[in-house]
């Protein structure tokens, strides 16, 4: 909206509402929402026609919305982008406190209004705030929020007139200060109307100063609740088609064995150990993945070359390509062999002569047993570009670190370097310094080799307090991104002796698929991976019998993932077995240093949102740019052959 001015569009929508039969109930002011409605809307005329219509029916559903929700004892109501919204008349109700969100000169407007008329208000708690600059969570708690009871939020005709990431941010300050149990309801625009009246609707609100900056299909729209830590709710289709949406607070889809209580009185902490160190790595690479794409001339599949790359710019890959290949490789290059020594782990190296990074010269003799595959005694050899992006990456890395150590406080990051070398000590030095791509089933891989000269590995007998310095490596030299994936590593590896799922399928599918299932399109945004990772994870849990995909039972024309008795049991597993694994470390590493990770952790990963997140808002010339910096991070890093991205992608 222009600056210093009310809303325009508000104003128009208060006009069309004076003609709605509303919603009755047994409570409330109608008559004072009446008369601010017809105060605001004083010499405009709502021309009849789609948007009438479609403004009758939303302004519909947000009246049921509402009605249910104090039905069902729901105490307060947050209006986002309130506008002149009366709703805090109509239904006021004793007991309810409603706080309303909105635009300073739009919500000074309706204040001196209210006040003019002499309208009960003592209910009402305004709260001046502009999305796209404004902190949303914390003046709603300063005006008395209470963040423990059920809250119903309502961001009614906002999101259109909001860029993506600042619809995002407000979706999750709202859950922020959510109670398990809250309710969300938001409109948004599907873009249904004809190109002809859109293109005239644009004209019009671009003309008052407030240009529609978003659209969303129903999928997209639901996706924006469930990246906002919101539940998506099942709902018809003609209701999903009108823009309209509803989701919930809480775990998604998990049962209560499926997560791990809050900590208190000795309770298991909220997030397993692998979770926590999954969080901080993912977080990290994506940063690191952001700056170094920033930097280095390539091209994506879906956008093509980066400004001032030319036709032959390599395609562009993750940090693990770039820790277990390229940081490897000499200029003159290595043999194959001595590449899988030096990394400790395999890489895709036909993806990387792919993707333009290295050349390789096979030995003939295993040219004809691999096809292209080159031999232990090939050479390989970084290409120009692939020396660039050698380059690039290590100085990616440092500056991530390095503005972390800003970000969070360098005390805080020397601690939790302290407490990772604390515990890599006393790992398999032959573990890679990055996560392997993943392996069958999606399953953590490791085949050290065999040593070739004197080993430090720890003593397991030693007790994990008394264990000879002289027996323990280094880890103190090693990089951050380094210090995380050791330890991830292990863990994974431990978890993965027990029989069923690996990690990865685990701690991100099973986790969030609940009694009744869940639609296959919404694992991606609760879960926080790709939907091809998704599509391997899913695939492979049909495989073994824990999971089914069928038709939606609501009707809808999109897949729905269910988990048999055997999948159930494996998800409610889950939080047992990462217990289990952390109660061994414990024992075999030092309980105290198992607690000073999770401490220097848990204030990085844990809450709603993460304060890792804060970070991850991509360059312009980024590929996350256009799909949305993470809202979720996964809890197990999905690294696969397709360029070792942390979430799949």
């Amino acid at each position: 909206m222009k600056d210093g001015t009310a809303s325009q569009t508000a104003r128009r929508v208060a006009a069309h509402r004076l003609g709605y039969q509303r919603l009755a109930a047994g409570y409330g002011d109608p008559a004072s929402d009446q008369s601010l409605t017809a105060d605001v809307a004083d010499g405009e005329q709502p021309n009849p026609g789609r948007m009438h219509e479609h403004l009758r029916a939303r302004t519909a559903f947000f009246d049921r919305t509402v009605v249910d929700a104090l039905g069902r004892g729901v105490r307060q109501v947050v209006i986002g982008g309130a506008g002149y919204d009366g709703r805090a008349l109509r239904y006021a109700k004793p007991g309810v406190t409603w706080f309303e969100l909105d635009h300073p000169a739009t919500q000074a407007d309706k204040v001196a209004r209210v006040a003019r008329l002499d309208l009960d208000r003592d209910h009402i708690r305004f709260v001046a705030a502009d999305f796209t600059a404004d902190l949303i969570a914390e003046p709603l708690l300063a005006a008395g929020l209470d963040p423990a009871s059920p809250t119903l939020f309502l961001l009614e005709g906002v999101a259109a007139y909001l860029d993506r990431p600042v619809v995002e941010r407000v979706l999750a300050a709202f859950r922020q200060v959510a109670a398990d149990g809250s309710e969300l309801a938001m409109s948004v625009s599907t873009g249904t109307a004809t190109p002809e009246a859109r293109a005239r609707l644009q004209q019009r609100v671009a003309e008052l100063g407030e240009p529609i900056r978003s659209q969303f299909t129903p999928d997209q729209g639901r996706g924006l609740l469930a990246a906002g830590g919101w539940q998506p709710s099942e709902a018809p289709g003609r209701q999903l088609d009108a823009g309209l949406l509803l989701g919930r607070a809480g775990v998604p889809g998990a049962s209560p064995a499926a997560t791990v209580p809050s900590p208190a009185d000795g309770e298991s902490p909220a997030l397993p150990l692998s979770a926590l160190l999954s969080a901080a790595l993912t977080a990290f690479t994506i940063e690191a993945d952001n700056e170094a794409e920033h930097r280095l001339p390539h091209r994506t599949t879906n956008d093509g070359p980066s400004p001032g790359a030319a036709a032959g710019a390599p395609w562009l890959t993750s940090l693990v390509m770039w820790a277990n290949c390229l940081r490897q490789l000499p200029d003159e290059g290595i043999t194959v062999a001595e590449l899988r020594r030096r990394a400790r782990t395999g890489t895709n190296l036909d993806g990387m002569r792919r993707w333009r990074y290295v050349t390789y010269t096979p030995d003939q003799g295993q040219v004809k047993r691999q096809g292209k595959r080159p031999g232990p005694g090939a050479i390989v050899t970084p290409t120009a570009a692939g020396r660039r992006a050698r380059a690039v990456w290590q100085a990616a890395t440092e500056q991530t670190e390095a503005r972390w150590r800003e970000r969070f406080g360098a005390a805080a990051i020397d601690e939790l370097r302290a407490a990772l070398a604390d515990v890599v000590a006393r790992l398999d030095p032959a573990l890679p310094d990055c996560l392997p791509i993943l392996g069958y089933a999606l399953r953590s891989t490791f085949e050290p080799e065999a040593p070739t000269g004197p080993q430090n590995t720890p003593d397991p007998q030693n007790t994990p307090d008394h264990q000879d310095a002289t027996n323990l490596q280094d880890a103190t030299h090693l990089p951050l991104w380094a210090l995380l994936s050791k330890p991830l590593l292990a863990f994974a590896l431990e978890y993965e002796r027990a029989p069923g799922p690996s990690l990865a399928v685990s701690a991100n599918v099973l986790r969030v698929i609940g009694p009744d299932g869940v639609r296959t399109r919404d694992i991606p945004a609760l879960a926080g991976i790709s939907k091809e990772a998704v599509a391997m994870a899913v695939g492979r849990l049909a495989e073994s019998g824990l999971a089914t995909e069928g038709p939606d039972p609501a009707g809808g024309r999109f897949k729905f993932t269910r988990l048999t008795a055997a999948g159930a049991a494996a998800r409610d597993a889950y939080a047992d077995r990462t217990a289990a694994v952390e109660a061994d470390w414990r024992a075999r590493l030092g309980a105290s240093r198992v607690a000073a990770l999770r401490t220097a952790l848990e204030p990085l990963a844990a809450g709603r949102p993460a304060p890792l997140l804060a970070a991850l808002e991509p360059y312009p010339d980024n590929w996350r740019a256009r799909v949305g910096p993470a809202r979720i991070l996964p809890h197990y890093p999905m690294t696969l052959h397709r360029g070792g991205y942390p979430d799949g992608a």
